[in-house]
């Protein structure tokens, strides 16, 4: 992955025809980001450097040495820049989970929630009753509600979730990425050409089902 980084890089980073075609097209200011309530890589394009990984760590992701890149204009081409960057911290934390991937079972040792092992199914009655109570009943969360969110590769992806005490939840709500960031799209192109559409788009990398409400 790191050579076919380099190599994207070296082909379009300063060919002049890319360049051309990206930079200042599109610029997005940070007040208006945050205004429409961006995340992910457009957002740290546009100057902002919130990132779920590093202003609310989850899975382990304190323990990782990374950068959050940012842009500066808020154009197509400081977003091209972030997200190659972002490729190559990407892998800069894989490097540093490897090193610390420990050995053993990769499932959560929990009745309540998870499946026992299959060798203990057809060896253990008390496995086996607890293999069909969690297939027929489900899981059987507390009454409450939460959100819980991670930072996908177009910024925070969040769910809020409420149970009343059944097997399934009361209400789901999902917080998707790009149905913020497309809010934007019609201010961005006003007063531009119609290739200039095209490059902003792809830019946001607008991910069609999210927008389906």
């Amino acid at each position: 992955v790191n050579t076919y980084t380099d190599q994207v890089d070296k082909l379009l980073t300063r060919n002049s025809i890319f360049v051309n075609r990206f930079k200042d097209v599109g610029a997005f200011s940070k007040e208006d980001a945050l205004s429409y309530g961006w995340v992910g890589p457009c957002l740290r394009g546009s100057g902002v450097a919130y990132d779920v990984r590093k202003d609310h760590p989850y899975s382990g992701y304190e323990q990782y040495d990374f950068d959050v890149p940012v842009g500066t204009v808020g154009d197509c081409y400081d977003r091209y820049l972030v997200r190659m960057e972002e490729i190559r911290q990407s892998l800069r934390i894989i490097d540093q989970a490897l090193t610390k991937l420990p050995g053993g079972p990769v499932i959560v040792d929990d009745k309540k929630v998870a499946l026992p092992p299959k060798a203990e199914v057809y060896s253990n009655i008390e496995a086996l009753m607890n293999h069909f109570k969690l297939v027929y009943e489900g899981i059987l969360p507390p009454k409450g509600e939460v959100y819980g969110y991670t930072e996908g590769a177009n910024g925070e992806l969040g769910y809020y979730i409420v149970s009343d005490g059944k097997k399934f939840p009361w209400r789901v709500k999902v917080r998707p990425p790009c149905y913020n960031i497309y809010q934007a799209f019609p201010q961005m192109i006003r007063g531009g050409q119609l290739a200039d559409a095209v490059a902003i788009i792809g830019g946001l990398n607008v991910i069609a089902g999210e927008l389906d409400r």
